[in-house]
Order: structure tokens, then C-alpha cells, then sequence
């Protein structure tokens, strides 16, 4: 018996029977059949997908020492030795304790001996993070000198500047860099103070005018510095993630991009060559698209040109509107271009990953059908957002896979667009393009293997 006959029966008289009645017994078996087969299908696919995305979170933490942090020391008294000291113990630990990859640097390097140079190293994404001391190489002694007589004005109360670069990723920065930059310089400092202080007071015991200085010391710097300490450190957030609008770029935006995508390919689905395969609910969305209306009169070479260039036609003016959308919430375009031409760039961006991730639902839809082709994409859905929060540096191996996949490189360049990160756009374009060309191919030659439409 066909599923469809009870509709050949006019609307007013057709029967109607209890879910368990004999004469849709049939019916009954095959709704059951789909039903246990989808609801087996979608459990495979929630084992094999979700550990993906729960691993890409879960072992972050092991593997914050890929996080490279400098550590430029250019005294080499107290101050410095302190955060030497403290350093080489972290290190000691990290088998045990997480912590991050310090590295300590000779400041006579060509490449930190100078802190704008530092700063450079920090921005080129070079490193994480750098702790450096001042420029002052004999910043103990002076402190001391300070203490013990000279004028409390001339002390330099943070001895240690701590640069880092939130907007490369501001989960890793927040989460991990500045939290086990803290933890680590926090009992230093005040370690270094303490035996500053003690050494001040022991060798100017019966010194009024000394003790006098160092009680004007410690108030000039607790002015502005941790618990009246004399020697602290301040932190420089050299390119702050200050839009969180732009998240909505880099991770939940994209998503939306794709089932934006899926509706439209919905819509303007396939031929009719693929009805056998649909379900009265999928024919029905099929003849209602857009595509069957001059798909069955067309040559194969014309469909294929129909299936592949019809889409990147539409996509101009999506693309465009997603872009536009972010003007009024004041996505700062104006980062690293102009505002006109980060915009453009921006769109640009926008309208190849489109192509790429557009064209792949078309093939999935193609292949798959309206019935499975969900699940292809929320696959390439998971893959891709897995790799889009926290750096490949905290993910297991495995992810080193993002660098080559549309989320992560569109990720990374509207960052660089919105933050003035360092460029990495000579890679996310051609690798955006390499999908698109990549989406255009597939969707072609599986046009060419499906039966050519004819006219009806």
C-alpha cells in the first residue's frame, strides 16, 4: 500500500482512525521504521560529534605551557632574581601544576632589549605575554638609594611591566595568561618588598631621616600601587578585546550563516529528478522552490552553471546584509583600515566563506537529500566551532586541523580587521577561497552524476 493513497480520498470523507487500528497497520510500520532509524541515526551522530566539541574544552588547561611567556630580567639584584627565582620554580612545577611556558630571555637579546622592541615581539604574536623589568638595569640599588635618603618622587614603583595581547584570544588572555601571570608575580612582589623593606630598616635602624623617607616612599607608591608596596608591576593590555560585539562574528554569527544557508538552498531545492528519494512533506518544499520552475528545461551544462552560480549571486546580497547589520552595534572596522575599507574587506571576507559553506549545503542537500543532509552539516558545523574559542595551543593535537578550515581563518581575520591583530589574511583568504573552489567543484560533478533534467 503507498503512504500517499489516503490522500486520494476527497478531504471531507477521508477516514479516520485511532493510532493503533488495523487498517493503517502498514503506515504505522513504516512511520515506526524511519522513526527508530532517525532517533538511532541522531544518537550515533550525538557520540561521534559532541566528544569533539567537549574535548576542544576540557583539556585546556593541560596544556597551558604552550602558551609562551617571556621573561626579560634587567636588574640583576633583588628585584630581578626574585622573579627569576619564582619563574624557575613554576617551571619546576609544571609537571604538576599548570602554568604557563615561561621563557627566560637574556635582555642583551636584540630582540627585547629594548621594551618597545618587547612589545613588538608580544604584538607580532610572537610570544603570549612578556614580564620585563624597566630599562633601568640597577633598578634594586636605586630603590634602595631611594629608601635610604633620596627623594621618595624619584622611586619608580612598578619595576615590572607585564605586556600581553588580549584580542588574539581573549579566552586564553582572561582564562589563563593574566590569572597565572597574577598568581605567579602577586607573592613575588610582595616577597621582594618585604626583604627590600627588612634590608632598609635593618641597615638605617637608628637612621630617623632614612625611616622617614622609606614611611614617604611606601605612601608616595601606595598611591597607585598594590597595598602601599614600593616595587610593583602594572599590566599593558596592548590590543584589549574591547567590542565583545565582535563574538558575535567569530563564533555565533558564523553558525547562523550556515542555517541561514540551509534555509535558502531549502528553498530553492533541487530538481524533480530527486523526488523519488523525498517524502511527501520534502516533494511538497521541492515544488513550492524555485529551481524544479525551469530546472526539467535545461541541459546539463546549464543546470550545473544554474546550481553553482545562482547561489554566489544570491550570496552578494547576503553577504552585504550580514555586514551591514554590525554598522549600527559599532563593530570597529576602524581597527587597522579605514572604516570604508575594513567594511569592504570585512563584507568580502563574509561573501567567500558564504560561497564555501553556501555551496557545501548545496552538495550535502544534493547527496544526502533534505532527510540526512542535517546531518553532514551540523558535522561540519561542530568541526569548525570546536576550533574558533580557544587557541590550537590549549587543544589537543588533533585540532591542529582548524588552520585549514573556513571558521577559524574567518575567525582570525575579522580579528586582525576589528583589532588590529597580526595579520594573517595571506593565509584565511586563499584558504577561504580553497573551499569555496573546493564547494563549486563538488556541487558540480555531483550535478554531472545525477540524471540530467528533462522537460516534463
Amino acid at each position: 500500500m503507498d503512504v500517499d493513497s489516503l490522500e486520494q480520498v476527497d478531504g471531507s470523507k477521508r477516514p479516520r482512525y485511532t493510532l493503533f487500528h488495523p487498517a493503517i497497520a502498514e503506515f504505522r510500520k513504516q512511520y515506526l521504521s524511519f522513526y527508530f532509524i532517525y532517533a538511532t541515526l541522531l544518537i550515533l551522530l550525538m557520540w561521534a560529534l559532541l566528544p569533539i566539541y567537549w574535548a576542544s574544552l576540557a583539556y585546556a588547561t593541560q596544556h597551558t605551557s604552550r602558551l609562551t611567556v617571556w621573561v626579560v630580567s634587567r636588574d640583576r639584584s633583588a628585584v630581578g632574581n626574585g622573579v627569576v627565582a619564582a619563574v624557575q620554580r613554576a617551571a619546576a612545577d609544571a609537571a604538576s601544576i599548570p602554568t604557563l611556558g615561561w621563557q627566560l630571555v637574556d635582555s642583551d637579546d636584540d630582540t627585547v632589549n629594548s621594551n618597545d622592541k618587547v612589545i613588538d615581539s608580544v604584538i607580532d604574536e610572537q610570544v603570549w605575554a612578556a614580564v620585563a623589568g624597566e630599562l633601568n638595569q640597577d633598578a634594586t640599588s636605586d630603590t634602595f638609594s631611594v629608601l635610604s635618603g633620596g627623594e621618595s618622587s624619584n622611586l619608580n614603583g612598578s619595576a615590572i611591566s607585564v605586556y600581553y595581547n588580549e584580542a588574539r584570544n581573549q579566552f586564553a588572555a582572561d582564562f589563563y595568561i593574566i590569572p597565572f601571570i597574577n598568581s605567579l608575580l602577586v607573592p613575588t612582589v610582595a616577597e621582594i618588598n618585604a626583604n627590600i623593606t627588612s634590608h632598609v630598616l635593618s641597615s638605617n635602624a637608628n637612621n630617623a631621616t632614612a625611616l622617614g623617607h622609606l614611611a614617604k616612599a611606601m605612601g608616595a607608591a601606595g598611591a597607585g600601587a598594590q597595598n602601599g608596596a614600593v616595587v610593583t608591576y602594572d599590566l599593558n593590555n596592548l590590543r584589549p578585546f574591547s567590542a565583545p560585539v565582535v563574538s558575535a562574528l567569530t563564533e555565533v554569527g558564523m553558525i547562523l550563516i550556515v542555517h541561514l544557508l540551509l534555509h535558502s538552498c531549502m528553498f530553492v531545492l533541487l530538481s524533480k529528478h530527486l523526488r523519488p528519494l523525498l517524502t511527501r512533506a520534502e516533494q511538497t518544499m521541492t515544488n513550492s522552490g524555485l529551481r524544479p520552475i525551469i530546472a526539467r528545461h535545461l541541459s546539463l551544462p546549464h543546470y550545473i552553471l544554474l546550481r553553482v552560480f545562482a547561489p554566489l549571486i544570491a550570496y552578494i546580497p547576503l553577504s552585504l546584509s550580514f555586514a551591514i547589520i554590525s554598522l549600527p552595534f559599532h563593530v570597529p572596522f576602524h581597527a587597522k583600515y579605514t572604516e570604508a575599507q575594513g567594511f569592504f574587506l570585512f563584507w568580502i571576507i563574509c561573501y567567500i566563506l558564504m560561497g564555501g559553506v553556501g555551496l557545501a549545503t548545496e552538495f550535502a542537500i544534493g547527496i544526502l537529500t533534505i532527510r540526512f543532509a542535517p546531518f553532514l552539516l551540523v558535522t561540519l558545523i561542530i568541526a569548525n566551532v570546536s576550533i574558533t574559542e580557544f587557541p590550537l595551543e590549549l587543544l589537543p593535537g588533533v585540532f591542529r586541523y582548524g588552520k585549514g578550515f573556513p571558521f577559524y581563518n574567518a575567525s582570525q581575520a575579522f580579528l586582525t580587521i576589528t583589532f588590529d591583530t597580526k595579520s594573517h589574511l595571506g593565509r584565511n583568504i586563499p584558504v577561504l577561497i580553497g573551499w569555496l573552489l573546493l564547494s563549486m567543484t563538488t556541487v558540480a560533478l555531483t550535478s554531472r552524476c545525477a540524471p540530467t533534467p528533462r522537460t516534463s
